[in-house]
């Protein structure tokens, strides 16, 4: 493993010298040598950076933006020593240091051994400083106000109000022999408006005003649904519209229930979901399971409950509360109709955050006005459901309860998701979730729309029998080149990004 190496004395320096003339080592800059080829030298100098700025400055702290980021961004770095100017030292063209004069002492924690950096109340100071414009593409010494406020943000869900206070206190005891006076007033005044001691008008970003207003949200989330809106007034999505007569509709709300509870886990055979829903036969052993595909039916067979969409953020939070208590009234453990009190994750993605969940939804909600009305809203909002999970269970029924009321709000034909189709399903949610890649779950949910529209709802027994024909309710690794077979005559041209 290639290595740096830093004389530490006169007769050392000789030696490593000699190694260089002897072709054992590369002089990089006065002082500093390495064994690495010229091609490894770039990486092994921006990750061993901090020994070079201990070995050039013995007292320098890493600050500025580098206090945060802890390493070169754009070949840059920026540190503070006592020197009297400030000077700037390249080490060929893979890293350049940044100096800056000032005390090295006050407000400092430990990095790495040989060097500490600014803490908290410092750099959040160092990075409401000014910045002067630079070349385009680098780096400049502070992220500014609105990186900061988002920090605070962050500092307040960590430590609460107190964490705030503390900092405050401590920069403002050490501001001037920092010269950093201008600086704290400015922090000082952003920080009392997240308290909400002072005006809102210390602040400028959406997610600052949030928590001053006691509703906090989940940024990156809130950056994934404007993306998804974005991507979503590009698509060019074919209506589907639904004629409706009483029996279709019923037979479609059955299997709406049944599919929707199979991919959760409430996984009966046909013949009993039916004896269930149409006979009212609970089944002894499996109460709550029963209840769970009578419940979810109930919702989805009620027309005049399907036709209800949201005009507001309000009227979205109360439609949430009121429809999970109608899936889950029968499961008092699953708390149906209240909030999550708890993180909820599934596998390593970890859903929004319970305290973020009511403002994320409302920040959120300022999206779902500008997609069309039908399909483009009813992706948007099931989307929505499903990455904020706000209950502790029951978030993808409702989810599919959600987007469907938005395609009979229309007069649209609602869509199922049958068991055979999951793992697409699935794979779509995951692409938009950790990659923010939409067009999976788009295509796949317009193909189910498209198919769900190709069956004749009026006669159950016929429905029943090409759902059956199609594989619609076999496992995935039983029934795909079947039913793949039955989408494939459904095209959507959809945008790659």
């Amino acid at each position: 493993m290639a290595s740096l190496y830093f004389p530490i004395d006169a007769n050392d320096a000789k030696r490593l010298a000699k190694r260089v003339s002897n072709g054992k080592l590369k002089r990089i800059r006065q002082g500093i040598y390495t064994d690495a080829s010229w091609g490894e030298i770039p990486a092994l100098v921006q990750s061993r950076w901090y020994d070079i700025v201990n070995y050039l400055f013995k007292n320098a702290i890493a600050s500025h933006v580098t206090a945060v980021a802890l390493r070169p961004v754009n070949n840059r770095v920026f540190v503070t020593t006592d020197i009297k100017h400030r000077k700037k030292v390249s080490i060929g063209d893979s890293l350049v240091i940044e100096v800056y004069p000032g005390n090295t002492t006050l407000l400092t924690e430990p990095f790495v051994p040989n060097l500490n950096r600014s803490s908290a109340p410092r750099y959040l100071l160092e990075n409401l400083q000014a910045a002067k414009q630079t070349a385009k593409g680098q780096q400049t010494k502070s992220y500014g106000k609105a990186w900061v406020e988002t920090e605070l943000c962050k500092l307040l869900e960590r430590g609460g109000e107190h964490e705030l206070n503390q900092i405050r206190e401590q920069a403002r005891e050490s501001c001037s022999v920092l010269g950093l006076e201008m600086e704290f007033r400015e922090l000082d005044g952003m920080i009392g408006a997240v308290l909400s001691t002072r005006p809102l008008s210390h602040l400028d970003t959406p997610q600052a005003v949030a928590a001053a207003q006691k509703q906090p949200f989940d940024a990156e989330r809130i950056k994934s649904f404007e993306q998804l809106a974005e991507y979503l007034n590009r698509c060019n999505l074919k209506p589907r519209s639904y004629p409706y007569s009483s029996s279709s509709w019923r037979n479609l709300s059955f299997y709406e229930s049944y599919f929707s509870n199979y991919i959760e886990g409430t996984e009966f055979e046909i013949d009993e979901a039916e004896d269930i829903v149409f006979s009212k036969k609970v089944i002894s052993s499996r109460h709550e399971d029963s209840h769970d595909v009578l419940s979810v039916f109930d919702v989805v067979n009620d027309y005049q409950e399907m036709c209800t969409v949201p005009s507001t953020a309000d009227d979205l939070m109360d439609l949430l509360t009121r429809r999970h208590e109608m899936i889950l009234h029968q499961r008092p453990e699953k708390s149906p109709g209240q909030l999550k009190a708890k993180p909820n994750k599934a596998g390593d993605s970890v859903f929004v955050l319970p305290e973020h969940v009511e403002g994320t939804l409302c920040q959120a909600f300022g999206f779902y006005s500008t997609i069309p009305e039908g399909l483009h809203r009813a992706i948007y909002i099931h989307f929505l459901i499903s990455e904020v999970h706000p209950f502790d269970d029951g978030n993808g029924r409702l989810a599919r309860i959600m987007m469907n009321a938005e395609l009979v709000n229309v007069e649209q034909f609602k869509l199922i998701v049958p068991t055979v189709h999951r793992d697409s399903y699935l794979n779509g949610l995951r692409d938009a979730t950790k990659r923010n890649k939409f067009r999976t779950m788009t295509k796949v949910l317009s193909d189910l729309q498209a198919y769900t529209a190709s069956i004749e709802w009026g006669d159950y027994a016929e429905a029943r029998a090409a759902l059956e024909a199609h594989c619609a309710n076999k496992l995935p690794d039983q029934g795909v080149p079947v039913f793949n077979r039955q989408i494939a005559q459904f095209t959507v041209n959809l945008p790659i990004h």
